[in-house]
């Protein structure tokens, strides 16, 4: 009998915790939180369908050729490790549009870094300034 009364004391002790204005803001965000998460989800869905398609497109207008290599295959080595820009064969903007652009989902991650400010590579250099020095004009 007496454990039972000791139980029933903490039950109303917690009740009076829950009445207090303190949880009564923290329920209050969350409701809110929980009402607003239908609109997050459409968010992300146009976020992630916009940079999808902008992605695909960056895919095609920067990424790599059909069967192009030249990070690997072709003996350029990595653009990172290139002093200039001048050379013909291993054009750096080339070279970073496959380690950058290759895939359509390493497009999407470089947008989205794109987005946060984040324009450099592994190495430091600026991906702006490799892609307009043979895009030109129209890069910038």
């Amino acid at each position: 009998v007496m454990l039972r009364a000791l139980r029933f004391v903490r039950v109303i002790r917690l009740l009076r915790l829950v009445d207090s204005p303190l949880l009564r803001d923290l329920a209050n965000m969350l409701v809110g939180f929980i009402i607003g998460i239908p609109s997050l989800v459409w968010v992300l869905a146009f976020f992630s369908m916009i940079l999808f398609l902008v992605g695909l497109f960056f895919r095609m207008v920067f990424g790599p050729s059909e069967g192009q290599d030249l990070i690997y295959e072709g003996g350029c080595g990595l653009p990172d490790d290139k002093s200039s820009y001048t050379d013909l064969f291993c054009q750096v903007s080339y070279m970073y549009g496959e380690e950058f652009f290759g895939t359509t989902w390493k497009s999407m991650f470089t947008l989205f870094r794109f987005m946060l400010g984040d324009y450099s590579t592994r190495g430091g250099k600026s991906l702006i300034i490799a892609f307009s020095q043979d895009y030109g004009a129209k890069f910038d």
